[in-house]
């Protein structure tokens, strides 16, 4: 299983999560070590940042080979319990409507999130060739 969305990514960041996920205390994980790090692990949730602040491609693949091509630039883990089945990738103001829901089996995942071609971004913020990959692995394996 695998969807690519080309996502709206406000504030330099995108969200995967179980739709019960509570984003109320989002605002206060992103301290300066998060913003270094472009990861946020939350309650059926994780938070992704980029160097774009505008649409950037983000691959969520569960058991699948497909990758972007580049240069891995950063890894980073996690995990994402996902209790409904569904995954919903949406940036942080466009209330989903540049991402999407893909279903999966409930459980508990392992989260990989593998960041390309971090340095293409432009000064500007909004043109380059950066594009985020989440690996969904199930954490009981």
């Amino acid at each position: 299983m695998e969807a690519e969305f080309n996502l709206f990514t406000d504030y330099h960041q995108f969200t995967v999560s179980d739709p019960t996920a509570d984003f109320s205390d989002l605002w206060a994980k992103w301290t300066d070590e998060t913003i270094d790090a472009m990861f946020v692990q939350g309650d059926r949730y994780i938070a992704v940042g980029t160097m774009r602040n505008m649409h950037a491609p983000v691959l969520i693949r569960l058991g699948s080979e497909h990758s972007f091509t580049g240069s891995v630039d950063r890894v980073m883990t996690g995990t994402l319990e996902v209790p409904s089945g569904v995954v919903e990738v949406s940036g942080p103001t466009d209330n989903g409507m540049s991402g999407g829901k893909v279903e999966v089996p409930p459980g508990t995942y392992r989260v990989e999130v593998q960041y390309f071609n971090l340095g293409s971004v432009a000064d500007n913020g909004l043109d380059g060739d950066d594009c985020y990959m989440i690996t969904l692995e199930p954490a009981d394996r």
